[in-house]
């Protein structure tokens, strides 16, 4: 998560907690994406083509950014070539063995100079992949830092994807209201933005151990359902946890 949204979630956080609640059992929380992913290249390059834009929704394995390949795909090329040859090589080589006219050193060398080949080829054909980014989670583009023929360098953030299919809700609780709660179970929440009718159904999925020494609080999430996509991070909610 960037150091802007956090700390925009920090200050909806002291907005939401500085309103009063309906009575002592409501409390105020926020939507936060599942996951959330920066994505970079393992390899230095000039962008090539871009596929998505922010916004779209994107698929796992779905190429998203392509870089200048050129020389990788010739490379793949001359490694196919490459171990075309020593195979045929090899082959020839074990049949001459078989018909004791050559030796089996040769025999060896041969069957070596293949496998390398075969690893050279790999080889080639790894750095050729690398040149492609994939997605690798289903979710939407949040933010794409980077056009074509622009150049990246290692490791460098080209897109960032958040996963809301699935969301959670966060909540500050009192010791009291922690007490009422425990992983498995199933809350209603209430979203003000979302129609008064609509309520949410959640369930908890983490209780974190610690006392937030400075605030006194225990943080919790409960995973919701999000296929229509109706809510969206930095949402925010309430849940009673007067009662278990």
């Amino acid at each position: 998560m960037t150091r802007l949204i956090f700390n925009i979630y920090l200050a909806t956080f002291a907005v939401i907690l500085a309103v009063p609640a309906i009575h002592a059992g409501v409390v105020p929380g926020i939507i936060v994406p599942l996951h959330e992913v920066k994505l970079g290249t393992p390899v230095e390059g000039l962008v090539k083509e871009v596929l998505v834009a922010e916004g779209d929704t994107v698929e796992v394995g779905q190429p998203l950014v392509h870089l200048v390949d050129d020389l990788e795909k010739l490379d793949v090329e001359r490694s196919e070539k490459v171990l075309e040859k020593a195979k045929f090589d090899h082959e020839a080589a074990q049949k001459l063995l078989k018909e004791n006219i050559s030796t089996r050193e040769e025999a060896l060398r041969k069957s070596i100079e293949h496998d390398l080949a075969k690893i050279q080829k790999d080889a080639a054909e790894v750095r050729l992949k690398q040149k492609t980014l994939l997605a690798p989670l289903q979710g939407v583009v949040v933010s794409r830092s980077k056009e074509p023929g622009e150049s990246v360098q290692l490791h460098e953030t080209l897109l960032q994807i958040v996963h809301i299919r699935q969301v959670e809700a966060q909540f500050y609780l009192e010791p009291a209201q922690a007490l009422n709660v425990k992983v498995g179970d199933t809350r209603t929440l209430r979203a003000p933005l979302l129609p008064a009718s609509n309520e949410i159904s959640a369930k908890v999925v983490f209780i974190d151990p610690r006392l937030d020494a400075e605030s006194g609080l225990f943080r919790i999430k409960l995973l919701i359902p999000n296929e229509d996509l109706r809510l969206k991070a930095g949402m925010r909610v309430e849940a009673d946890f007067a009662q278990p």
